[in-house]
């Protein structure tokens, strides 16, 4: 009898083999359905707000949050009201903020400890740290139930969300992402990290009784305004269901829990993704300070032909003259180095950190062209590789460049007579004192 074997005809079944090839086949295919995430992009501030809102009341486990700012105005006490919420039903709440520009009010943040809502500080002050101080967290994450997470620029402050009129400030354009599926997940597991290292403390907020008092009053009042605007908004039925796209080319970049330095971070990766672009490098950034790496990083895609714009904020609409004066020498180089340089002119003060490659893919996060963010502060980013999301994006940084003018090769906006027209003397004199001792300081800017 011959020993070889006869395929199975066209009708017969498929030998126990073909079996188990063809459900490898379709387990590897569901795997990679199932690892696709869900996106949104959340452009205008409403839209931010009312996406923070649905998840805090669809809650059912666990909140994490993690936030640079957290305000001492309504808008972040209606904030946390809502979060005290979500613990009062049940839900396990975390809270971690940076200890520098944590404004609560203690007897505040002493409430929420007290009302089971967990809050850990970011390098508090430590005389055996003392380089802590320069070294923030400046991630922004809002992660539910280990599956969905919001990212982005936009702290716990109203200017980030269209109320800056509370602290007489500017408005910020800014830009998050809501994401659902596997990059949630692991957003979850850098955040856990993170409340579990060296670096953060538990809160130790203290208040006396009728501080107390006072602080839960305050947030109940809060609390009722937030239900009966939630209430009001009911009446007009359901809000528009959210645009969101299926990509599987998500990656969620972090620095090392451990530490920044103690390993590649965010901004080794950046550098990498530029230096792989054969098209476009297309990025807003609200302060611009070049450090090295990325100087050189820019001259060799500039090189190689890659057009490369950037748009960052105008001495008009900046909220950082330190940042701002360690830019402002740097135009004329940039300029002359092959960069579309773009200025913002307002009327609010762009705070988004976000960009394209080659059209297809988009980056948004945390994460500013400065040497803070390349060495200091912890940050986080999400890479999409998504047409669709890129084109996005792209229309999202292209209104941004139709309210600003480009910087030409004097260093200056084009066809002005002078470097900073229309800005009041004395805001220019401050930014040429900053500008002696900016050199002194690049690092910490």
């Amino acid at each position: 009898m011959s020993s070889i074997r006869v395929p199975p005809s066209a009708g017969a079944l498929p030998s126990r083999r073909w079996q188990r090839l063809i459900a490898a086949t379709v387990l590897a295919l569901a795997a990679s359905a199932a690892a696709a995430d869900l996106i949104s992009i959340l452009d205008d501030a409403t839209g931010a707000l009312e996406a923070r809102v649905e998840l805090v009341l669809a809650a059912e486990q666990e909140i994490l949050i993690s936030t640079f700012i957290v305000g001492d105005e309504p808008f972040s006490l209606t904030a946390l009201a809502l979060l005290r919420s979500a613990a009062r039903r049940g839900v396990d709440v975390r809270l971690l903020v940076d200890a520098q520009w944590n404004k609560m009010p203690e007897a505040v943040e002493a409430h929420l400890l007290a009302e089971g809502i967990a809050v850990r500080r970011f390098h508090p002050f430590r005389l055996w740290h003392p380089l802590w101080v320069t070294k923030r967290l400046h991630d922004k994450l809002l992660i539910v139930d280990g599956d969905r997470v919001i990212l982005g620029g936009r702290n716990i402050e109203s200017p980030y969300f269209g109320f800056g009129h509370q602290l007489e400030r500017r408005d910020y354009v800014d830009l998050d992402l809501l994401i659902d599926g596997e990059a949630a997940a692991t957003a979850r597991t850098y955040y856990l990290d993170v409340w579990d290292s060296r670096h953060t403390a538990p809160s130790r907020a203290r208040a006396s009784g009728e501080e107390l008092r006072a602080a839960e009053v305050e947030l109940d009042r809060h609390s009722a305004w937030l239900e009966q605007k939630i209430a009001s908004l009911a009446t007009h039925g359901p809000l528009p269901k959210r645009a969101a796209i299926q990509v599987d080319g998500v990656d969620f970049l972090h620095d090392p829990a451990r530490g920044k330095g103690s390993g590649p971070g965010v901004g080794t990766e950046l550098l990498k993704l530029f230096n792989e672009a054969r098209e476009s490098v297309i990025i807003e950034s609200p302060y611009l300070i070049p450090t090295r790496k990325l100087r050189r990083a820019l001259a060799e895609v500039l090189d190689r032909g890659v057009h490369v714009r950037i748009l960052t904020n105008s001495l008009a609409t900046t909220d950082n003259l330190w940042a701002q004066a360690g830019y402002v020498g740097m135009r004329q180089r940039l300029v002359q180095m092959g960069v579309e340089l773009w200025e913002y002119q307002g009327p609010e003060s762009i705070h988004s950190k976000a960009g394209v490659l080659d059209g297809q893919i988009a980056v948004v996060g945390s994460f500013n062209l400065d040497p803070r963010s390349a060495n200091l502060n912890t940050e986080v980013v999400v890479t999409l590789d998504s047409h669709p999301l890129a084109i996005e994006v792209m229309e999202f940084l292209d209104r941004q460049v139709e309210q600003a003018i480009r910087i030409d090769a004097r260093g200056w906006p084009e066809g002005a007579d002078e470097p900073y027209p229309g800005i009041p003397r004395g805001k220019v004199w401050r930014l040429r004192l900053l500008r002696l001792m900016a050199p002194l300081i690049r690092s910490q800017l």
